[in-house]
């Protein structure tokens, strides 16, 4: 009996393994895809200034010890947001990192958001073949492939991360819990709204476990993790929101305070418009563009999320979103639902778990939630399975792409140029790179457009003339006989110019 037990052990231990081979492939398979595709974009010029060149400039910035002022954005780095995971990138940046990298290196940790769940998932269904199906299918979830198409942001790092905190949470292994959680807050100051409820969520488990039983159950020990990341959330939003950002600031609050119209220009601001002005809550969150939005958020996991308090976690964010006047805040294409993602999946698996309990609905859950994610791949995502793939959201080459790098290689690494919005990024590595009409018109600066740079430091432009719009007459201005600039390279409407000599 001891020998059968050994070898039902072991057998189990080799499908397990066998599994985890499975879900190495599925993982490779998403970031190759996912890897080509991306680095192909900044190839190919599908990037902009907004906000490939505002990291990409920081981090570089960062890198040469220089103060970190983004000209393209107006903002000092730490003004903008507090991402100090992107310090880790400084070394890469010295080997001669860019924007491909920090591409590449979004689509590896998105992939491997997988890893945590599978475990998560094993555990709560009770084997690592079930447990795939979770980890495919968020793999396969529409708004994680766009957010990976959607330029390089630290909001996207927040997700393995935080997937991660809650699987390690629910194996009470609280060191290795710290260090997630560490790597949430260094992503960006807006994972602590979802680490608060975490952490309210902790605190609740350990507070049922010691109603079912004598303290043995570990319930204080489960309450006490609770509370120290509910409090670690609280005292780092502050300290990003009313220390870090505004001494970056000049004293000024985050920029995106004024996003709230009628809700205020903080967390507590807002929370009070929400509770006196529960009407105009509903009001926002009802629009026909939300309505979408919660579709394509919980339509692709079947809804099952919505059957697991887990989800929870994702809720402050996805109200900041709806009640936000910036629409890509409500739409799945952006980095605005990283922290809902993993939101989302962890509800998803805890809901699955509750099925769990009676074992007749656990496979059709998880069929359910295949097909969905299947499906609405195919209808919503970029993928190449996707029916957006060939709708030109992924750059190709194009004809004029030979005159832009060429007029690229005529810029002196030192100069400060103010460029065309997707040219930007290809600039973005030195002190002074403006996003053209900056700084001759202030547009898309600081906070209200304080600050501006100043016209006389420019010495290059680098536009696609076909793309200056209602900045003609400005352009025209500029190159004009007895204007500042003089063209030196003109081809398929891109153009260089450089200012005149003064003698």
């Amino acid at each position: 009996m001891k020998s059968t037990g050994i070898n039902a052990a072991e057998e189990g231990q080799a499908l397990c393994r066998v599994a985890m081979w499975f879900l190495a492939a599925m993982i490779a398979t998403y970031t190759l895809v996912f890897g080509y595709l991306t680095w192909s974009q900044q190839a190919n010029f599908g990037t902009f200034g907004y906000d490939m060149g505002i990291y990409d400039q920081g981090i570089w910035l960062l890198s040469r010890f220089k103060t970190p002022f983004l000209t393209v954005r107006g903002l000092n780095y730490f003004g903008h947001h507090v991402n100090l995971i992107t310090l880790l990138f400084v070394p890469f940046y010295w080997l001669g990192a860019g924007p491909k990298f920090l591409y590449l290196a979004q689509t590896v940790v998105l992939g491997l958001g997988a890893l945590p769940l599978w475990l998560l998932a094993k555990d709560r269904l009770g084997g690592p073949w079930v447990a795939l199906v979770p980890a495919g299918a968020f793999l396969l979830y529409p708004s994680l492939e766009w957010i990976n198409w959607w330029h390089f942001h630290p909001d996207a790092l927040i997700i393995t991360p935080l997937i991660f905190a809650w699987w390690l949470a629910s194996r009470r292994s609280w060191k290795w819990f710290a260090v997630a959680v560490g790597g949430c807050l260094a992503s960006k100051e807006d994972a602590a709204l979802a680490l608060l409820v975490m952490g309210g969520l902790i605190f609740a488990q350990g507070w049922w476990m010691r109603r079912q039983g004598p303290e043995p159950s570990g319930g204080s020990g489960v309450m006490t993790a609770g509370l120290l990341t509910m409090s670690v959330s609280v005292m780092w939003w502050l300290l990003c929101t009313k220390l870090i950002i505004p001494s970056a600031n000049d004293g000024q609050g985050p920029f995106y305070g004024n996003l709230f119209p009628g809700f205020g220009s903080s967390v507590i601001e807002v929370v009070s418009g929400i509770i006196r002005n529960p009407v105009v809550l509903w009001e926002a969150g009802t629009r026909a563009d939300c309505l979408i939005y919660y579709l394509k958020l919980f339509a692709p996991v079947a809804g099952l999320c919505l059957l697991s308090p887990v989800t929870l976690i994702g809720l402050p964010q996805l109200l900041v979103n709806v009640i936000s006047a910036h629409g890509y805040t409500h739409d799945i294409k952006y980095h605005y639902s990283a922290i809902i993602t993993a939101a989302v999946f962890l509800g998803t698996v805890e809901a699955l778990s509750r099925l769990s309990k009676r074992k007749i609905w656990v496979i059709p859950g998880v069929v359910v939630l295949l097909c969905a994610a299947v499906w609405f791949n195919r209808e919503w995502s970029p993928s190449p399975f996707g029916k957006s793939f060939r709708t030109g959201i992924w750059a190709s080459p194009h004809d004029k792409h030979p005159a832009v790098r060429a007029a690229l290689a005529l810029v002196p690494s030192d100069a400060r140029v103010t460029a065309t919005y997707y040219i930007v990024p290809h600039l973005s590595q030195r002190q002074g790179i403006y996003e053209f009409p900056n700084p001759f018109i202030t547009a898309n600066w600081g906070i209200d457009g304080e600050n501006p740079g100043n016209p006389e430091d420019i010495n290059f432009l680098v536009l696609d003339t076909t793309l200056n719009g209602d900045k003609k007459d400005l352009y025209d201005q500029l190159i004009a006989p007895n204007g500042p600039f003089e063209i030196v390279f003109s081809l398929d409407g891109i153009v260089v110019a450089h200012r005149r000599s003064v003698f």
